[in-house]
């Protein structure tokens, strides 16, 4: 059994864009958790402030995470204020080792959105402050042997999917729990849902199947590529 951490800068991100190979694995045995850096808490609806907004996407990630079997964690960084620091960095990396995480899903390096470009450093650095052995921490490191990072509609420039993941089986699955997500299907700006659905279907037909996910890697992973 391996431990598979999904980061993502909002909540919603690391559930929809790495859920559905979050969720495969989860059906294979493996134990999964997402880690959000913000609760999204400002993006929400008319009608509704930040905190009310803050406590429901928590719960429902909670809820996601729980239907696969897996767990949850929420930091109570503010939406839009995540910014890179050494400090949080390492915060991460001993979640990483309290977990001990083999293997983590990310933000790709480029996005529209600076929440993201600052997740994305700030997982890698955590990846290294977590599995160096000579970092001391209270923990042991962590047994990380690799990392991919997702595909997401905001986070396209510079990414090319190298990593194919048929995710038939657990496809079902992943939508009944990313529904448990407010923009999944609530959302005014993106159709969150209807894209992600379609993206696997299209990424499924690549490969012959009728799911897939896809991943980049670092270049130099694509010489030692770690398997799941």
């Amino acid at each position: 059994m391996k431990t598979i951490m999904a980061v993502g800068a909002h909540t919603g991100d690391a559930q929809l864009t790495m859920g559905m190979l979050l969720a495969r694995q989860a059906l294979r045995g493996d134990r999964i958790i997402t880690l959000d850096l913000t609760a999204g808490e400002r993006g929400c609806p008319q009608g509704m402030t930040t905190a009310e907004f803050r406590r429901m996407n928590t719960d429902a990630a909670g809820e996601f995470a729980q239907m696969l079997g897996g767990k949850s964690i929420v930091l109570d960084t503010p939406d839009g204020e995540l910014d890179y620091s050494k400090e949080l960095a390492i915060k991460i990396g001993d979640i990483m080792r309290e977990n001990k995480v083999d293997l983590v899903l990310q933000h790709w390096k480029n996005s529209m959105h600076k929440d993201h470009i600052a997740a994305s450093k700030l997982t890698q650095d955590a990846i290294f402050f977590a599995s160096l052995p000579t970092f001391e921490r209270p923990l042991p490191p962590a047994p990380i042997r690799g990392w991919y990072y997702a595909e997401n509609w905001e986070d396209s420039e510079g990414f090319v999917p190298y990593a194919y993941f048929d995710v038939s089986e657990a496809f079902e699955t992943w939508k009944a729990a990313a529904k448990k997500l407010y923009l999944t299907e609530h959302s005014r700006d993106f159709r969150y849902l209807q894209y992600y659905e379609g993206l696997a279907r299209a990424r499924g037909a690549l490969i012959r199947k009728d799911y897939a996910t896809a991943f980049a890697v670092d270049d130099y992973m694509k010489r030692v590529q770690p398997e799941i």
